[in-house]
């Protein structure tokens, strides 16, 4: 059989998904070049809880420099110059990084003061190797080293509990074979990402039509934070394992959704909620079994799906339910109630302090709010679950720094809004309004993200 006909016998969702992966992949990775030619090395100005600060960070070696941005008594702005040098703006006067010393005017000999903040808490690589590749390196960020961290050397008393086991734990295995832990973990997120855009195909065309599944792959992809679903976080691996769960449910495949939603569960923390959208769609088909059915039968049927919770249980009890106790102390969040964060970042706003991902977050929270109602309306019982519990989640939890902390990128698992907008694309100005509104906020915050800025 020629090429040609093994492409044309390939199920035509695992074809689209395949294109429109290879289409994104490759457009993110010109992208990331692009930003790395454009900005070699990174200088961050930052005030981190009332410290100045200057971060440096160069690209291509993975050296990071950081010290107080204080000098006499008044807080300095700094751009990059020639390598190894920094110019501070109100001077200009010229500063050797690798000494922090001024080398030429009005500071000469000079020297900075240690950052309040160790290096390793504003470029955060947990103890794990800065990766040379530039291809790789610039995807090594915030969780991405916490992951590797667990791959390479497991949990310890150190915040590393709030990550859920099985994504650390593939990365060691294929590492195993491959050798770098970075980009293991970059080939599961990825392989990971092409088997749920053929799910989600396969969903938006049950559900709707071959054009609406198309549109959303299309849109999941355009999505403003879309670029995780490529690096090495869960995202991807999540989302196969709860759109696995869910076909395998329609199919009465208890057993196997069962395991996918056990899976899922040991992915994210969020994953033992798919028991809820499960239930419902198990209680469904359970009142259509003949009624000469025993109770115990029913009983039995819905045994398998407690495997969701008992996964989840298993990883707190091993972790000595220390999960709680490393949300307070290393990610500085705490539980709240949801309209007390939504309050938090609106008041945020209104005091002039927030940052373009502080609005997007609060924006993401209220258009995905509307959205979730209307997937409520609009699809299946099971998908007005699923979105409201993922929705829901995340407002439980504040940062100090930050309300809303990562909505942008927690919609990504809210899928039912994407088929939503897939089907709603057949109309030109939607279709519009999510490409032209999409695509350059995902450049400037896959850039942001490349060059050590917090997103999502």
């Amino acid at each position: 059989m020629r090429i040609g006909e093994h492409w044309r016998a390939i199920d035509p969702a695992w074809k689209f998904a395949f294109i429109a992966y290879l289409t994104a992949r490759v457009a993110l990775s010109a992208w990331a070049f692009v930003v790395a030619t454009l900005f070699p090395v990174v200088a961050q100005n930052l005030d981190l809880f009332g410290a100045p600060v200057l971060a440096v960070f160069d690209l291509a070696s993975g050296e990071r420099y950081a010290y107080s941005r204080e000098v006499e008594g008044a807080a300095l702005t700094f751009r990059v110059g020639d390598p190894g040098f920094v110019i501070d703006t109100q001077t200009g006067s010229v500063w050797l990084l690798r000494v922090g010393r001024a080398v030429s005017g009005k500071f000469a000999g000079r020297t900075f003061a240690a950052s309040s903040y160790p290096i390793e808490e504003v470029f955060p690589y947990r103890g794990v190797a800065a990766e040379q590749n530039l291809l790789l390196s610039v995807w090594q960020r915030f969780d991405t080293n916490w992951l590797l961290k667990i791959a390479q050397r497991g949990y310890s008393d150190d915040g590393s509990t709030v990550y859920f086991p099985l994504y650390p734990f593939l990365t060691r295995v294929v590492s195993i074979v491959g050798g770098d832990s970075m980009f293991a973990a970059l080939l599961i997120s990825n392989l990971a990402l092409i088997g749920a855009l053929a799910m989600l195909y396969r969903l938006g065309e049950a559900l709707f039509d071959t054009s609406s599944a198309r549109r959303v792959i299309a849109y999941w992809l355009l999505f403003p934070t879309a670029f995780f679903l490529m690096a090495a976080y869960t995202e991807s691996l999540f989302l196969f394992l709860t759109l696995a769960a869910f076909d395998s449910a329609h199919r009465s495949r208890w057993i196997i959704a069962a395991l996918f939603g056990a899976l899922a569960a040991l992915t994210r923390l969020q994953g033992v909620l798919l028991v809820i959208p499960l239930a419902w769609m198990w209680w469904q088909n359970d009142r259509r079994l003949p009624t000469a059915d025993h109770c115990i039968a029913h009983v039995i049927g819905f045994t398998p799906l407690l495997l969701i919770p008992l996964a989840t249980a298993a990883f707190l009890a091993f972790t000595n339910l220390s999960l709680l106790s490393s949300y307070v102390g290393e990610l500085h969040a705490r539980f709240v109630l949801s309209w007390d964060n939504l309050g938090a970042s609106i008041a945020l706003l209104a005091s002039g302090r927030a940052s373009v991902v502080d609005g997007l977050n609060l924006l993401t929270t209220l258009g995905f709010g509307a959205m979730v109602l209307a997937v409520w309306r609009a699809l299946p019982r099971e998908y007005g679950l699923y979105a409201l519990a993922m929705y829901l989640a995340p407002l439980f939890r504040m940062t100090t720094a930050q309300p809303l902390v990562s909505m942008d990128r927690y919609a990504l698992a809210i899928f039912p809004v994407f088929v939503l907008w897939g089907v709603w694309g057949k109309h030109t100005w939607v279709n519009r309004a999510v490409v032209y509104l999409s695509l350059p906020l995902q450049l400037y915050l896959s850039a942001q993200f490349m060059l050590w800025g917090w997103v999502g």
